[in-house]
């Protein structure tokens, strides 16, 4: 079997699948009876990053790739596109959540949460990005109890507002992982050059796609900075050999919500 096979009798031979295709290995055939179908170019096959652009942008939905048919790929539902309105509600109306409910999260919500999240952009279609999904709050807390350690061994001096945090803690805060009931972290090979870009463009989808969910989420910037500079905290995330946290996101159900869009600069922009 070929990389990509065509039912010729329904082909359109619309060209859209070959000006899809990001890396340009899919041509139209030239030539009498079988002008304009497409076909691939063999020498730069093995280019094919099995992103999907071909099935997904042929209407008649008539092409088929050696690693995805069709039939696998849900056609869009009508008037998938918000609004630029819905849009705007959507990212200005985002908040990172720092007092959460004690109501614990079910597995299957995050499930589906991050069947959504996986179809975030990637790098050459890499989909390196791994998760590690934590539920137990007292397992959140002993990161946060780790990432404190950590700042007392630096006295709070080479971290900005470790001093604080330290104070915090001891009044019985939690400035770190703020008593969040879960937490998502994004990991990936420690020397892949697209995991990193890739885990950010992740946790940034996630954050958006928990909204609808009636979650709200807050990155986890100081457990990801503790986990960078120290091996304690690193050992204690219990990640596979070889990976390293990417990022990670406080995630549970909003103590409260808010009820207006605070002001934000305005955007910097030149013009070329």
């Amino acid at each position: 079997m070929g990389l990509i096979t065509i039912d010729e009798s329904k082909c359109k031979r619309c060209g859209f699948c070959a000006r899809a295709c990001p890396v340009g290995i899919i041509a139209l055939s030239e030539g009498f009876p079988n002008s304009g179908y497409p076909t691939t170019i063999e020498k730069i096959e093995k280019g094919c990053i099995t992103c999907g652009h071909c099935v997904a942008a042929c209407p008649a939905g008539v092409l088929s790739h050696r690693g995805m048919k069709p039939e696998a790929c849900p056609p869009l539902e009508a008037g998938w596109r918000l609004t630029p309105g819905q849009v705007g509600q959507l990212i200005k109306g985002r908040r990172s959540i720092r007092n959460y409910r004690p109501e614990p999260l079910e597995p299957q919500v995050i499930d589906e949460l991050l069947d959504i999240v996986r179809y975030a952009p990637t790098g050459m279609n890499t989909q390196t990005v791994s998760w590690k999904v934590i539920l137990d709050e007292q397992e959140v807390q002993f990161l946060s109890l780790a990432v404190i350690e950590w700042l007392r061994t630096l006295e709070g001096n080479q971290v900005h507002g470790g001093k604080g945090m330290l104070k915090a803690w001891e009044l019985g805060q939690d400035p770190i992982l703020r008593k969040a009931p879960a937490l998502i972290i994004a990991h990936g090979a420690a020397d892949h050059p697209m995991t990193s870009a890739s885990a950010m463009i992740a946790l940034t989808t996630l954050e958006l796609a928990a909204l609808p969910f009636g979650l709200g989420t807050c990155w986890a910037g100081f457990l990801h900075q503790a986990a960078a500079s120290s091996y304690g905290v690193a050992t204690a995330l219990g990640l596979p050999q070889g990976d390293r946290m990417l990022g990670g996101m406080m995630i549970g159900y909003p103590e409260f919500e808010y009820a207006r869009i605070p002001t934000r600069n305005p955007a910097r922009v030149t013009w070329g």
